[in-house]
C-alpha cells in the first residue's frame, strides 16, 4: 500500500505540472495575438451646465460655460471660463419658435442669463440650446417635464419597530405654504409664518440602523407623464451647530458619513441632502435629515437628459467613465425639471 504522504506529493506534482502547462498555453496564445489598443487624443471641448425649472422665470436659471481640462490638469483655481460667447435658446424649434438671447453676467465670467424676467418656462415645451464660442459650437435640447403632485401616505406592515407597524401620514400643508408665503418668509426671516407638521426624530436602532430602517413618514407622487428620474432635496433652514443632529455611531459613519468639524471643533453636517430615485413611494427617515428645526423638501421630476447623465458616472466613482451628456459637440448637461415642495419641522426625541 502506497504511503499517503507520497500520494499527496504525487498529486501536488501532477497539479503543478497541469497548472504550468495551462499557463504556458495561455502565454503562447496571448503572445501570438495583437491586442487592440485604442489611442484617444485629447480634444479640448466646451463644458456647459444649465437646468431649466418649470413654471419659473427663465431668468432665474444661470448657464455656466468653460473649457475642459486634461485628466492630469488641476482645475481648482484654474477655471477656464469662456466669455463673449454667442448663447441662445430656441423655444419649440419645430413649430412657432421664439429665440431667447443670453447675456454674460457682469463680474462673473462664463455665466450667462436671460434678462427678460417675464418669460416663464412651461412644461411640455422643447428648448434648444445653441452656443458658438471661438472655434467651438455646441447644441442640446430638453423637454420640460410635466408637473408633479405630492401626497402623504400611511404605511402599514412594511416595518416593525418598538412594537409599531404603522407609519402615520403627515399633512404637507402645500396650500398654506404657497410661493407668496415662502416669499414672505424669505423677506422677513420669520419661519413661524410656515404651517408645518412636527415629526419626531426617533433614535432607536430600528429607526437608525440602515437605509432600510423604519421611516418617519412616506410620500407618494403622481404625474401625467413618467419622468426620467426623481430627485429629492432636503434643505435644513436652521442649520446651526445647536440644531445639528449629533450622531457618531457606526451606522451614521456607514450611511451618512463622518460629521464635519469647523476650526473651533463644532460638529456639523453638509446641507442640503440630495437623493435620486425611481420609485412610486419615497420613505423619509433618519438619513433624510441632518438638522432639527424647519426643513424644506423639494421633489423634482427630471427630463430624460438628466436621468441619462446620472446613469453614467457623474459622481466620479470611476474617473475614466464619462457621464452620458446630451451636449452635441461638447460636455456637460442641459436639462430641465418640474418640482413640488413642502416643509416639515424635525423635533428631537429627548424630553418627550
Amino acid at each position: 500500500m502506497a504511503c499517503p504522504l507520497f500520494q499527496l506529493l504525487d498529486f501536488q506534482s501532477n497539479f503543478n505540472m497541469k497548472k504550468l502547462f495551462l499557463l504556458s498555453i495561455l502565454f503562447v496564445l496571448l503572445s501570438s495575438c495583437n491586442l487592440p489598443v485604442e489611442r484617444i487624443e485629447y480634444e479640448q471641448k466646451l463644458v456647459v451646465f444649465m437646468n431649466l425649472k418649470a413654471d419659473f422665470p427663465i431668468s432665474l436659471d444661470t448657464l455656466s460655460l468653460n473649457l475642459s481640462h486634461e485628466i492630469d490638469e488641476t482645475h481648482e483655481g484654474n477655471e477656464t471660463w469662456v466669455s463673449n460667447a454667442s448663447v441662445k435658446i430656441i423655444v419649440n424649434p419645430q413649430s412657432d419658435s421664439s429665440i431667447l438671447s443670453l447675456s454674460e453676467v457682469d463680474g462673473l465670467p462664463g455665466h450667462y442669463v436671460v434678462n427678460d424676467q417675464e418669460i416663464i418656462t412651461q412644461s411640455g415645451n422643447t428648448y434648444r440650446l445653441e452656443i458658438i464660442a471661438e472655434e467651438h459650437s455646441i447644441f442640446a435640447e430638453t423637454i420640460i417635464p410635466a408637473s408633479i403632485d405630492l401626497n402623504s401616505v400611511q404605511i402599514d406592515n412594511l416595518w416593525e419597530c418598538e412594537g409599531n407597524t404603522i407609519v402615520d401620514s403627515i399633512n404637507l400643508h402645500q396650500d398654506e405654504n404657497d410661493l407668496i408665503t415662502v416669499g414672505m418668509v424669505i423677506n422677513s426671516g420669520n419661519l413661524s409664518l410656515l404651517t408645518v407638521d412636527t415629526v419626531v426624530y426617533k433614535t432607536a436602532n430600528c429607526y437608525t440602523a440602515s437605509f432600510t430602517s423604519m421611516p418617519f413618514f412616506g410620500l407618494g407622487w403622481t404625474s401625467e407623464e413618467l419622468p426620467g428620474m426623481l430627485r429629492t432635496t432636503t434643505y435644513a433652514l436652521e442649520d446651526t451647530f445647536s440644531n445639528a443632529i449629533i450622531d457618531t455611531s457606526f451606522s451614521a459613519h456607514a450611511f451618512k458619513g463622518h460629521m464635519l468639524l469647523d476650526e473651533d471643533g463644532n460638529k456639523y453636517w453638509p446641507n442640503p441632502i440630495v437623493w435620486n430615485f425611481n420609485v412610486e413611494e419615497m420613505y423619509y427617515g433618519w438619513l433624510a435629515f441632518n438638522y432639527y428645526g424647519y426643513n424644506m423638501i423639494i421633489i423634482e421630476a427630471t427630463d430624460d437628459a438628466f436621468s441619462n447623465y446620472y446613469s453614467g458616472d457623474p459622481m466620479q466613482m470611476n474617473q475614466y467613465t464619462m457621464p452620458n451628456s446630451n451636449i452635441d459637440g461638447g460636455l456637460g448637461l442641459f436639462s430641465s425639471t418640474s418640482s413640488s415642495f413642502f416643509f416639515v419641522y424635525i423635533k428631537p426625541e429627548v424630553g418627550l
